[in-house]
């Protein structure tokens, strides 16, 4: 029994890798592919924050959004950051790092 929880729990992790890494490849390529008629860099997202608004570019469509309802010194900027999955929170602090 122990044997085939450990089994399911593997595959789960490597099911895990597989999609997230998948994901992240197919990004990069897409990120670094020329488009045909012009020799400009695709881009595929980016966010630009600025006051309590955050731009987000999402394969040149975007969309603007409010973020003062998470300001820290809101109630909910505690959820959100509890709530915030592991890698999401990891990214965050490095990207802290190097623009700080």
């Amino acid at each position: 029994m122990l044997r085939k929880n450990k089994k399911t729990a593997l595959k789960a992790v490597f099911l895990y890798l597989l999609l997230s890494g998948g994901s992240w490849m197919f990004i990069n390529s897409y990120a670094n592919s020329y488009n045909r008629l012009s020799s400009d860099d695709i881009r595929p997202a980016g966010v630009v924050i600025s006051g309590g608004r955050a731009s987000v570019e999402l394969l040149n469509h975007s969309a603007q959004f409010s973020i003062s309802g998470i300001a820290p010194e809101s109630k909910a900027y505690c959820g959100a950051y509890l709530f915030s999955p592991d890698e999401l929170r990891a990214a965050a602090y490095i990207i802290y790092y190097v623009y700080s």
